[in-house]
Order: C-alpha cells, then structure tokens, then sequence
C-alpha cells in the first residue's frame, strides 16, 4: 500500500513539474511577442516623430514627393523586420512545444513498457506472447509517430520560410512600383 500511495504522489509531482515546465513555455512565447510589440511601439513613435518634424520642413510639392519616397522604403523594410521577427518568436515557442510534447510520448511509450514488464512478472504463464505483441505495437507505433512529427515539422518549416520569401519579395516589388510611381509624379510637377 506504501509503494502505491508513493507511486501517487510521485505521480502527481510529475505532472505538475510538467504543467510547470508547459506554462513557463507558453509565458516565454507571450513574453517574447510583448517585448516584440514593444519594441515596435518605441521604433513606430520615433519613426513618426522624425517623419512630422520632415514634414513641417517640407516647402514644396518636390519636397514632399522627396519626403514620401525616403519614408516608404524604410517602413517597406521596418514591416517585413517585424513580421520575421513574429514569425521567429512564433516559431521558437511552436517548436518548444513540439519538442515538450515529444518529450511526453517517449516518456509515455517507456512507461507503458516498464509496465508491461511489470505486469508480466505477475501474469499467467503465456501471456509474454501477448504483452511482446504490445511492445512490438508500441515500438511500431512510436516510430510512426517520430516520423511523422518529423516530416510535418520539415514541411511547415519549409511552407513557412517559403511564405516569408514571398511576402517580402511582393512587398520590395511594391515598393519599387510606388518610388516609380512617386518619381514620375515629382516630374509632371515640376
């Protein structure tokens, strides 16, 4: 009854170095989101400090054309910064998450064979054939699912990066057509 009453708490202090362990991931992520909209906010307030102290020293309609295109290619790159730097800080927590729960099947797995080795001490003669068939089925089982979380890993990763990529090539493509557009405007001025 003693081993059994040790195995319980032993048990629940587990789980709730695990919650522990799961909570302190998921704070680490929001902290890092928190600190990426903070710094977003200093450099936005800056950015637009500078922009409206140009502003008010622009004289001409030449001046303002001039002022726009020097103030649309920083805030082209400030954007594409800030949505890799989301994208990191969402990344990292995903894939310590990931790992966590990996970390939790393995330890699952072992556990159900340290049990299956346990029960086997106390059943019946013949029965090693059935529990050998379970571990065998857990083992298959484990490495499906290593493989899996393997490949799906590589493949979001792979979508995501691709994704990316994309989005800032539009965006420079985009800027480029505005700073045209914004020169041929500046010359049917002047």
């Amino acid at each position: 009854m003693t081993t059994t009453t040790q195995d319980f708490a032993a048990l629940g202090q587990s789980q709730l170095e695990k919650s522990i362990r799961l909570s302190n991931i998921a704070l680490a992520g929001v902290e890092r989101l928190i600190n990426l909209q903070l710094d977003v906010a200093r450099d936005l307030l800056a950015e637009n400090t500078t922009a409206a102290k140009a502003l008010t020293e622009v004289k001409d309609v030449q001046g303002f054309v001039n002022l726009q295109q020097q103030l649309s290619q920083p805030a082209v790159d400030k954007a594409l910064s800030v949505a890799k730097s989301l994208y990191e800080a969402a990344s990292s927590t995903q894939a310590e998450i990931g790992q966590f729960v990996e970390e939790q099947v393995v330890e699952f797995n072992k556990n159900l064979v340290a049990s299956l080795d346990k029960a086997v001490k106390q059943a019946p003669a013949g029965s090693e054939i059935v529990v050998s068939a379970v571990k065998t089925a857990v083992a298959t089982a484990a490495s499906a699912y290593d493989t899996v979380a393997k490949t799906a890993k590589k493949v979001t990763s792979d979508f995501a990066e691709a994704g990316v990529a994309a989005a800032e090539t539009s965006a420079k493509a985009a800027a480029g057509v505005a700073k045209t557009a914004a020169r041929k405007s500046a010359a049917a001025a002047a």
